[in-house]
């Protein structure tokens, strides 16, 4: 099974306009540095946050989605939304506060919550309960990210094979014993490396994250949301192949076999 982080960036992208700090100054002369919104591929038909790049993410992935899960309703994580009006039959999946706001985007730009001549079914999710969807098990768990109400994370066990990925949290997520013992063993792990260092209640920072990846012994953890203003690609890196880490920083379109 192939899972492709689509977008490896964070709310910004890299470049941010009109920043000239290191990364963004480097990803305008190299294209290989450059990071969309965070978007992610699993399997035949399954995205996770459909990012304001999702365009640009369809064109170059060129697969049919049939299965959208949201961790949370901030923009860089479901602004993209409207662009699935290519295909005419989704299901989308999150708590109430995401699947309200993806309802409400399809309302503005396409005239309704499933735009004509399109089954778009909506499913609500609670937190902390697992889900038989087709085949396959979820669970969706709640993380800490001011200041949105509702931020969470999935679970996805598919063929045998899990999948963990944090979505936005706080290093709060270092202390929940119940989500740590949820990823704990995972075939992969994607967890946010957003800021050099942690913000409380918001983002991981680069030690937070890898110690995380190091709390649930993950087969394999891929880190993905990077900042602009974090550490270079090349110096992030060096820092997880240092702790002896197996997996790897995301690029976009990152692919990896699970």
């Amino acid at each position: 099974m192939k899972v492709v982080v689509l977008g490896s960036g964070s709310y910004s992208g890299t470049p941010k306009p009109l920043c000239t700090c290191e990364n963004c100054s480097r990803a305008r002369i190299n294209p290989a540095l450059r990071r969309t919104r965070f978007s992610l591929y699993i399997g035949d038909g399954i995205l996770v946050d459909p990012s304001p790049d999702l365009h640009y993410h369809l064109e170059r992935l060129n697969k049919r989605i049939e299965k959208v899960f949201i961790t949370h309703a901030h923009f860089d994580h479901i602004a993209g939304f409207p662009e699935l009006q290519v295909f005419k039959e989704i299901d989308v999946y999150s708590h109430r506060q995401a699947v309200e706001m993806a309802r409400h985007l399809s309302a503005i730009f396409l005239g309704g919550a499933a735009p004509e001549n399109r089954d778009w079914r909506y499913h609500e999710l609670e937190f902390g309960k697992w889900y038989k969807i087709e085949g396959m098990r979820v669970y969706h768990f709640r993380t800490v990210h001011q200041p949105i109400e509702n931020s969470g994370g999935f679970v996805f066990e598919i063929n045998g094979r899990r999948i963990a990925i944090t979505g936005d949290t706080g290093p709060e997520i270092l202390q929940d014993g119940e989500t740590l013992k949820l990823i704990e063993g995972a075939d992969l792990l994607i967890a946010e490396m957003t800021h050099r260092e942690s913000i409380p209640r918001v983002h991981l920072g680069v030690n937070d994250a890898i110690k995380l990846a190091e709390l649930t012994g993950a087969s394999y953890t891929i880190f993905a949301h990077i900042s602009h203003s974090n550490y270079t690609h090349e110096v992030l890196e060096k820092k997880v192949r240092e702790r002896g880490i197996r997996g790897e920083v995301a690029r976009d379109f990152t692919w990896v076999e699970v």
